[in-house]
């Protein structure tokens, strides 16, 4: 069901100062994938260590998705993002074994996703989405 692990989101309230830690001292490569969500949070990505990693950080804190996380939680750990062929069937084959599916969206063609609850997965936000050649152009290192 699950094609591959795309990256993994990190919780922060200073984007800034987070980035330079995770690419200026750190080593990680800033990619393509970012910008402002209509949910109520930034985005950047980066690999280091081969791997992706996201840094994500409310517009306001306490409010919306990633900005309650951050108040109940604190900074760090947010979400795995794993992706899938066919979003829909995903969903379907989720909630039929019992998993409580949050946030289902296909309002952008780009970036079609949802949410498993983490109180199934052992307390892992696990996001899902549906793979297509704009996310796969965009977990690539620009020249």
């Amino acid at each position: 069901m699950l094609k591959r692990l795309d990256h993994v989101s990190i919780g922060v309230a200073d984007i800034d100062k987070a980035q330079t830690l995770f690419t200026e001292i750190l080593g990680g490569e800033l990619l393509p994938d970012f910008g402002e969500s209509e949910e109520g949070f930034s985005w950047l990505t980066f690999m280091l260590g081969g791997k992706k990693l996201e840094l994500v950080t409310p517009e306001k804190m306490g409010e919306g998705g990633v900005g309650s996380y951050l108040a109940k939680h604190g900074e760090g750990f947010h979400h795995l993002s794993f992706s899938v062929e066919d979003l829909a069937q995903s969903r379907d084959y989720f909630e039929s074994k019992g998993l409580r599916v949050l946030s289902y969206s296909e309002v952008s063609p780009t970036f079609k996703h949802f949410y498993l609850h983490p109180k199934d997965t052992f307390g892992a936000l696990i996001q899902v989405f549906e793979e297509n050649i704009k996310t796969i152009e965009m977990s690539e290192p620009s020249d």
